[in-house]
């Protein structure tokens, strides 16, 4: 069932909101050649801890860390490891903060250089979705219109979109209703209201989409080998414009609705 939020449960989500964005601004920064996933990941969790949250994803279901950092052909969900970042790596950092029990969940891709053409593409291309996306949560509109306009953000038709993983609704817990997809899917179509807080949620790939994961494990992978870009926000739905909470402020001017 979707939840409203209430002015008082906003308030404590917008704080988790700001801490993520600013976790994510200052990781970025540390995503070098010879750094790996797992000092990103003590960095991050000692940074949201100073400020006053707690990462959300450590002991979710198991996972042991404080937030996914998938690399290359990682997909999504990977699990940080002591192998070091390399030229030419795009890092995808996914990130839930924890604010006295209200939560939000924000995820950016970092290119290392150099930068190959088609992947630069593929992450302004996937970053691209995620703004048409949020302009698209809108009171009114329904779960469809997000998912159409990240869809049809799709600037090239090698770019392939992984549909295993969606969009979701977002509060006391990490995953709630509704899901939104980033295509549409005529079973996925609730409508937007105001106190709603949702995660709108780009995953794309170049190539073919196909994925695989082992039974019991969080890594998931694309069989292409290829790259994967992934973003992420967490918006509010108001009567008004939607408001993005983990807005990071190197992004500040990007967003025009």
């Amino acid at each position: 069932m979707i939840t409203l939020k209430s002015a008082e449960h906003i308030e404590l989500i917008k704080v988790a909101g700001r801490i993520c964005a600013d976790t994510l601004s200052y990781l970025s920064l540390l995503v070098q050649p010879g750094v790996t996933g797992l000092q990103i990941d003590k960095l991050a969790d000692d940074f949201i801890q100073a400020h006053g949250g707690t990462a959300a994803c450590k002991g979710y279901d198991g996972f042991p860390a404080s937030l996914c950092v998938s690399v290359n052909s990682g997909a999504v969900h990977c699990i940080p490891n002591n192998t070091p970042f390399r030229p030419g790596d795009v890092v995808k950092l996914d990130l839930v903060v924890d604010y006295n029990g209200w939560k939000a969940d924000s995820a950016i891709t970092v290119l290392i250089p150099p930068v190959l053409p088609a992947v630069r593409k593929l992450a302004e291309n996937t970053y691209s979705a995620l703004l048409d996306g949020i302009r698209a949560c809108v009171e009114g509109n329904t779960v469809q219109n997000i998912s159409q306009a990240v869809y049809a953000a799709r600037s090239d038709p090698s770019i392939g979109v992984i549909k295993e993983f969606t969009g979701h609704g977002i509060g006391r817990d990490i995953h709630e209703p509704p899901q939104i997809p980033n295509f549409v899917s005529k079973d996925k179509n609730a409508l937007l209201v105001a106190g709603m807080v949702v995660c709108v949620e780009p995953i794309f790939c170049l190539g073919d989409p196909a994925i695989y994961h082992k039974k019991g494990e969080w890594n998931t992978w694309m069989f292409s080998g290829q790259p994967v870009a992934h973003f992420e926000h967490t918006i509010l739905i108001t009567s008004g414009k939607p408001e993005i909470l983990t807005l990071r402020k190197e992004e500040v001017g990007l967003w025009v609705l």
